[in-house]
């Protein structure tokens, strides 16, 4: 729970990264209010509908998790040593396949160009959340990340 909450209070931040604990337990936990949701919309309903219009709960998961889950793979994809520009591998037909691969990886060890590997993985702390606002870690180019690189 304390990597999908992580993953939801980071949710614009596309620098750092992810262990593939963080990456699985996020999409486990999205995956579980989705069918939540569709439960609930069935229960609703009476039955399911063809339309996300009409099932105004799933329809909901789906909108506040987009980003998240963008944002998620970008780091899981920063801490194997890649670019967040390969996640556009996902509108390449067959291409995800590659990127289901790199996100069963291991973790780099260590530091390598998005940051260190010790300061995101939400298993190491009772909580990754600082004390103050949380909108990102605060860090910037020059902490772990090469100059000018968003992504």
């Amino acid at each position: 729970m304390v990597s999908y909450l992580d993953g939801m209070l980071r949710y614009f931040e596309f620098w750092g990264r992810s262990t593939r604990l963080h990456y699985w337990m996020f999409f486990l936990v999205q995956f579980v209010l989705l069918i939540a949701g569709v439960v609930i919309d069935y229960q609703m309903r009476g039955g399911l509908s063809r339309s996300l219009v009409h099932m105004p709960v799933t329809l909901f998961m789906i909108i506040i998790h987009i980003v998240p889950a963008i944002t998620v793979q970008v780091r899981r994809l920063h801490d194997i040593g890649r670019s967040g520009f390969w996640y556009l591998l996902n509108f390449v037909p067959f291409c995800g396949l590659v990127l289901l691969y790199w996100a069963c990886r291991a973790s780099d060890a260590g530091r390598n160009n998005y940051g260190d590997l010790e300061i995101n993985t939400p298993a190491l702390s009772a909580s990754s959340i600082p004390a103050g606002p949380r909108l990102g870690t605060g860090r910037r180019a020059g902490a772990g990340q090469a100059e000018g690189r968003f992504i």
